[in-house]
């Protein structure tokens, strides 16, 4: 198992806390999200605030831990759960894999999310 890298915790850290400026800090500027993986990629600062939007919009408390982490290169794979309430009050409980890839300063500059949008969504 691997220690989980600066970014990685810190992007877990900035969804629990509904922080977009830490969420922007975790990583590169040209970034790319696929968050779930098959949706269209957010690239860059206008894709990160595209989904940070969709987090304000959706959770009034959101909370992220994380299991399991495996390296590969510049890549670590982690498993992970949320337990979030949504602005209506419902509660969700969701988990799910993200693959993410680092760069040499290790900021994020791809994150791939693999979880089951609809059945998250189908919670509230």
């Amino acid at each position: 198992m691997t220690m989980i890298p600066t970014a990685i915790e810190a992007y877990r850290q900035a969804l629990n806390s509904l922080d977009r400026a830490a969420y922007h800090a975790a990583f590169a500027a040209d970034a790319v999200v696929m968050d779930p993986y098959g949706g269209r990629p957010l690239e860059g600062a206008a894709g990160l605030d595209r989904f940070f939007n969709g987090m304000e919009r959706t959770w009034s408390r959101f909370t992220m831990t994380y299991g399991a982490a495996y390296a590969g290169g510049d890549r670590v794979a982690v498993n992970w759960q949320v337990e979030a309430e949504a602005k209506g009050g419902k509660v969700a409980v969701f988990a799910g894999i993200n693959v993410f890839t680092l760069d040499d300063s290790g900021l994020i500059t791809r994150l791939e999310g693999y979880w089951d949008a609809r059945a998250m969504m189908a919670q509230l």
